[in-house]
């Protein structure tokens, strides 16, 4: 993957790792690797670090070189891309799939099928998750194709839009609503988060979408989207507002446990519907819409 930037009258004389290592972004390490593989050029030509670069000039560099290749197995499995540029690709996480491999599990992860798309492709093998979801939540993961396109994105993810659909028992009010409550470990070493006041601060912005009848109990379909990011954040919030998702093990109450044995539901009813983003070298905004392909999520909403 090329990235590149033209010189300024104001950088007009600066050495090239300058250039390099402040308003190209590269790291100590992407550095090391274009030198030892030959992958810095100025106006084509093949450049040490210590090159002065003159106003004008069109610096490049191949930030793919010299990068180690990544420990994900390649597999040919599922995937449902979404969307997809030179270092980014966006897919569709179905429910039940790990995103990336672990010692327990080092194959059938999401990244083992992205790096097995990539390499079917003719592409480097070689992928970095961008964002994560629970195993059982399905929707849109982000992965960058190289490090320094991580790097580059991770930090424009914080200003990112990132919307959900849950599918809840009973009802909030009012129908559409912030929910501002943070959140904490419950124990060190505990996956189990709480609202505490003790907390990182959290907020969930809700819209009702759809509201009926399932299994006897009155059932809301939301849409949800995160103004922070903490770990289990929906859920938590959901469940604290008593309105805890359908199939949810972890955050439940007696309650929706029993509507989800009677509606046959395994795993919690969420779903990452929209990623939308500013490009951190285009600077488009980009749009990411993941549909919902769980027939059995599906269906519940339309009898809703």
């Amino acid at each position: 993957m090329i990235v590149s930037h033209r010189v300024t009258v104001e950088e007009d004389g600066f050495v090239l790792l300058h250039i390099l290592r402040g308003c190209m972004g590269l790291s100590a390490a992407a550095v090391r690797g274009l030198k030892a593989h030959g992958g810095l050029h100025v106006d084509g030509v093949l450049r040490f670090t210590t090159y002065q670069v003159r106003a004008g000039e069109l610096v490049t560099a191949d930030v793919s070189l010299g990068e180690r290749d990544g420990d994900n197995v390649p597999e040919d499995g599922p995937l449902a891309v979404l969307w997809e540029d030179e270092g980014l690709i966006a897919v569709n996480k179905p429910p039940g799939m790990i995103v990336h491999p672990s010692r327990a599990k080092n194959v059938g992860t999401l990244a083992n099928f992205v790096v097995g798309y990539l390499q079917k492709s003719g592409q480097r093998p070689n992928c970095h998750i961008v964002n994560r979801l629970d195993r059982d939540t399905s929707g849109a993961v982000l992965f960058a194709k190289n490090a320094h396109m991580k790097a580059k994105v991770v930090e424009a993810l914080q200003t990112a839009e990132k919307r959900y659909t849950a599918l809840v028992l009973g009802e909030l009010s009012p129908p559409d609503g912030v929910i501002d409550l943070p959140i904490r470990r419950f124990e060190p070493q505990n996956m189990l988060r709480i609202v505490a006041v003790d907390g990182r601060r959290a907020v969930t912005h809700y819209r009702t979408v759809k509201r009926g009848m399932l299994g006897g109990q009155t059932c809301s379909a939301l849409e949800l989207t995160l103004e922070t990011g903490r770990t289990h954040q929906i859920r938590v919030h959901c469940l604290h507002r008593g309105v805890p998702l359908v199939g949810d093990r972890l955050y439940c109450t007696e309650e929706s446990a029993e509507l989800s044995g009677v509606l046959g539901v395994e795993r919690q009813l969420l779903h990452s519907s929209y990623l939308g983003f500013w490009h951190p070298l285009t600077g488009e905004w980009v749009e990411v819409f993941a549909p919902i392909e769980d027939p059995g999520f599906v269906g519940l909403l339309e009898r809703l």
